[in-house]
């Protein structure tokens, strides 16, 4: 759905995000996760942008699953 300006149009948000990737939607969630009003926004059709190509893999250095699963991992 597309939103048409016009000189009288104002949005107020305390968040504007723009693109829909893997780290615009992770900054979009946490930021209305913590009460802030998010805009989120995307000039394609598509949610995703590279992420939505690419897989969306994300590396989490020693985080509690992979330790749980037995994986070594340290920040280096």
């Amino acid at each position: 759905m597309a939103f048409q300006m016009n000189e009288k149009s104002v949005i107020e948000k305390d968040v504007v995000v723009v693109g829909s990737g893997g780290s615009g939607l992770t900054a979009a969630i946490v930021a209305a996760s913590q009460g802030l009003d998010v805009l989120l926004v995307e000039k394609t059709g598509l949610f995703g942008g590279t992420t939505a190509l690419s897989g969306g893999g994300i590396w989490v250095p020693c985080n509690s699953l992979a330790r749980d699963a037995g994986l070594a991992d340290d920040p280096e």
